[in-house]
């Protein structure tokens, strides 16, 4: 009996036993399975449960004027987040009250009581990862993180800042569409400078590690360096001058609320290089009846030019010898009837019969038609042929992106029309954007040389040069040397006698030529016009040319009342700047000697030596003065002055006019601008300590 037990136990416990070593073994080769099969699987899905790879972002490049003022650039946000796990209870209960006090001493706009609120409430639920405070700047960042709890750090105060940038523009809206922004449907950057330059700009962004927990992806580092350190990116030096560039932006704003406009543009280029030295675009906001930058028109968008075409028309027909500056055209009533449809001059009752300079002066249509009619009725072929020889029908190639094409078709297209040849003489049945009309005319300054339009000259990296951008020919030659001289004569004549005239009046001399074409919508509608002029100067040396354009104005549509101010007040603050352009034309000008104003002796007599003009040596003893011109000498009569007498300050400035009153202990207020052209009280009048004087200033 007790054999069979003995027998019975070690059956169970051989069975036990073999039972463990199968189970051992199984595991073993599971194990092993898993080890060496599996191993690869296993390892990466534990990489994934545990870390991930992030992009550390590489700091954006600057964006420059040609002057080195920063027009874009990359300003630190910080995000901040708290883990409240890691704080202990008795160093929290302890400060927070300290903590909510000083927290609303940066942040005003939360109360003590609401921060205090929401942090007891986020440490008694254990967030790992909770708000603070989003988009805050690094001075905010600093004294955040030297607030009672935060001040002992990320594993004891459980602060947690996460960085990031943003693009920030110094002079705001200034050149907004031209320098571009982030698109966030794209999440990228797409226009302006921004998109053009991108590739230099990004930089190369780093990787690093961040580890994953409860609460999601934070930013605990498993390593203290990251895997690859971020390349910053490179710096763009623009060619716009920010100066002109806010008189350009300026003057075409008041334009277009004065005429209420859809729109308008306005273009400098240096006629030389090409380089942009502004470029405009505004568009109005019905919603606010102001004007923003909300489309880049004078690159992207390509309209019926009208009559500032008729230069490629000219030189055209000049360059086949198909008309003569000094041929007569008949232009009689300013009426012009072909297959059916009649054209009209803008003056009525016609010009008769002119020369073709005086048919291009006056933009005369009739004039156009019939000189292109003339030469290429029987062969427009020839004509659009030559218009193609002008590279205008091509793209420029910009590298700033959305530049509509040219359209000017050829006879083979099948809109093509007996009506085709004398509309795209004047400007119709064709499409360009102001800044290709720009480049034409830019070619005629440059003497027929035709240069791509730049917008960047260097990219710099840490202070060096790495590559620099020089000036693209598009056009050797857009047409003989004869041809570009005859068209230079023509456009200056536009000015002189021309639609342009009233810039015969500057101190410089200018060329250029008039638009106002009819927009068409459905059809040609005479209410709906678009006023153009586009020129350069100074015409007999030219160094800058210019384009404004203004889209359905109101009120008023002619080019020479609506876009010739605005050129006229651009090209006289380069006047005004820029001395190289002033001293080429003091050098072919006699200048007569000047009277002056009242003012100091010393001033006065120290400016007419720098003109270097003879003074004939009276009032030496005299404090306030007046120059009288007597042929190359200066005559200096001395302004009587009596203390306790009201002088006479009628026609010093007011610097002067204030420092003389106040001497005498008058109280000056002054209204206007310029000299004084009134005084409130008479000359020779009492007057007494503190008493008021009023002066009234014009120029």
């Amino acid at each position: 009996m007790a054999r069979t037990i003995s027998k019975d136990i070690r059956l169970r416990i051989y069975m036990l036993f073999t039972f463990i070593f199968l189970v051992a073994m199984a595991i073993i080769v599971r194990i092993g399975q898993i080890q060496f099969v599996q191993g690869k699987y296993w390892t990466e899905q534990s990489k994934k449960q545990s870390y991930k790879y992030f992009d550390v972002k590489a700091i954006r490049g600057n964006i420059y004027s040609e002057d080195h003022s920063l027009l874009a650039t990359s300003v630190p946000i910080y995000d901040i987040y708290w883990d409240s796990k890691v704080v202990r209870k008795k160093l929290f209960f302890s400060q927070i009250d300290s903590l909510a006090r000083a927290y609303h001493r940066i942040f005003p706009d939360e109360s003590v009581k609401s921060f205090r609120s929401r942090m007891i409430n986020a440490f008694d639920a254990k967030r790992r990862y909770y708000k603070i405070r989003r988009r805050i700047g690094y001075s905010q960042m600093k004294k955040v993180r030297q607030l009672p709890i935060f001040n002992t750090g990320k594993y004891k105060g459980g602060i947690i800042s996460e960085k990031s940038d943003y693009r920030k523009r110094p002079y705001k809206l200034l050149a907004k569409r031209t320098i571009g922004n982030f698109n966030s449907q794209q999440n990228a950057y797409v226009v302006g400078l921004e998109g053009a330059f991108d590739q230099y700009l990004k930089g190369e962004d780093g990787i690093r590690i961040k580890q994953k927990t409860a609460g999601g992806w934070r930013p605990m580092y498993l390593f203290d360096e990251t895997i690859k350190e971020p390349i910053n990116g490179m710096d763009v030096i623009s060619t716009i001058d920010v100066n002109l560039q806010d008189v350009a932006e300026n003057s075409l704003y008041k334009q277009l609320m004065r005429y209420h406009a859809d729109w308008g543009c306005a273009i400098l280029m240096e006629v030389k290089t090409g380089e942009i030295k502004a470029i405009a675009n505004l568009k109005a906001d019905t919603a606010t009846d102001t004007y923003y930058e909300g489309f880049n028109y004078a690159i992207g968008y390509a309209t019926e030019p009208g009559s500032t075409f008729k230069l490629a028309s000219m030189i055209v027909a000049l360059h086949d010898k198909k008309v003569k500056p000094n041929d007569i055209i008949h232009t009689g009533d300013g009426e012009f009837t072909y297959y059916g449809k009649t054209i009209h001059d803008s003056h009525k009752g016609g010009f008769g019969d002119i020369t073709a300079t005086q048919v291009l002066e006056k933009s005369s249509n009739v004039g156009v038609m019939k000189i292109i009619l003339n030469a290429y009725e029987s062969n427009p072929s020839r004509f659009i042929n030559g218009i193609y020889k002008l590279g205008i029908n091509k793209p420029l190639g910009l590298k700033i992106k959305g530049e509509a094409k040219p359209y000017i078709k050829s006879p083979e297209d099948k809109t093509w029309s007996k009506l085709s040849l004398p509309w795209m003489s004047i400007g119709y049945e064709l499409q360009l954007t102001p800044l290709q009309i720009l480049t034409l005319y830019n070619a005629v300054a440059n003497n027929g040389k035709m240069v791509k339009p730049s917008f960047v000259t260097k990219l710099f990296k840490t202070g060096s040069v790495t590559k620099s951008f020089k000036p693209e020919i598009l056009n050797p030659h857009i047409s003989d040397a004869k041809t570009i001289a005859t068209v230079q004569k023509m456009l200056e004549g536009v000015v002189q006698h021309g639609t342009a005239h009233i810039l015969n009046h500057s101190p410089y001399p200018i060329a250029g030529k008039t638009g106002t074409a009819q927009i068409f919508k459905n059809r040609y509608n005479k209410r709906n016009y678009q006023a153009s002029f586009v020129g350069y100067f100074p015409a007999d040396n030219p160094k800058y040319s210019c384009i404004v354009v203004v889209n359905n104005p109101r009120g008023q549509y002619y080019a020479s009342i609506v876009a010739v101010p605005v050129f006229k007040n651009i090209a006289d603050k380069i006047y005004a700047t820029d001395l190289n352009i002033q001293i080429h034309h003091k050098e072919d000008t006699v200048l007569e000697s000047p009277n002056s104003k009242v003012g100091n002796r010393n001033d006065i007599a120290s400016i007419y030596r720098l003109l270097d003009m003879k003074l004939d040596g009276k009032a030496n003893n005299a404090n306030y003065v007046y120059g009288v011109a007597d042929n190359d000498t200066i005559n200096l009569y001395k302004r009587k002055l009596q203390f306790g007498l009201m002088p006479n300050v009628k026609y010093m400035t007011a610097k002067d006019a204030i420092y003389l009153l106040e001497e005498m202990g008058l109280k000056v207020e002054i209204s206007g601008e310029g000299k004084v052209v009134e005084q409130s009280l008479r000359a020779g009048t009492k007057v007494k300590k503190g008493q008021v004087v009023k002066l009234k200033l014009r120029f």
